[in-house]
């Protein structure tokens, strides 16, 4: 697997990506903030005002099979991951896994300070659980009706 920085020629990939996590990893009325975040990236529109951003895309024989990014506050010593998904048939062979202990490793890289942390939901939440991210807060219903939003936090 290779991972690189995103290119806007991975946009179509990355959209293909999102939509077939849909629904249930990422609600359907999300697709247009992904969509409008990814057309603005690198643009001087960052995903959280005032922080650094990268965003990643990892390749297996020249196809997409996972995207996402991180963003870090340097000075408040947060970082967070954003918008990460595994192309959904490719789930369960461990793409996922080296995919976020690679963006866990860019965070401590370039924020030694920054705690990480992120927002998922009920069918992600074990999967971080398994890397130390534990669960700070939870809403029900907190992205839309039956999908409850976690805030996680690696080493809390």
């Amino acid at each position: 697997m290779t991972i690189r920085p995103y290119e806007p020629a991975d946009f179509d990939a990355c959209v293909n990506a999102f939509k077939g996590n849909m629904p249930k990893y990422f609600l359907p009325e999300e697709l247009d903030d992904y969509t409008n975040w990814l057309e603005n990236y690198g643009k001087g529109t960052a995903y959280k005002p005032g922080s650094e951003e990268a965003y990643f895309v990892a390749e297996e024989d020249g196809l997409l099979v996972a995207c996402g990014g991180v963003f870090m506050e340097k000075a408040n010593g947060i970082a967070g991951m954003v918008w990460g998904m595994v192309d959904n048939r490719l789930h369960r062979q461990g793409i996922g896994r080296r995919f976020l202990l690679f963006r866990i490793e860019y965070i401590r890289r370039n924020c030694t300070t920054c705690g990480i942390r992120l927002d998922t939901t009920q069918h992600s939440r074990p999967f971080f659980e398994k890397y130390g991210f534990t669960v700070v807060k939870f809403t029900e219903n907190g992205y839309g009706d039956g999908m409850h939003r976690y805030d996680m936090l690696l080493g809390a």
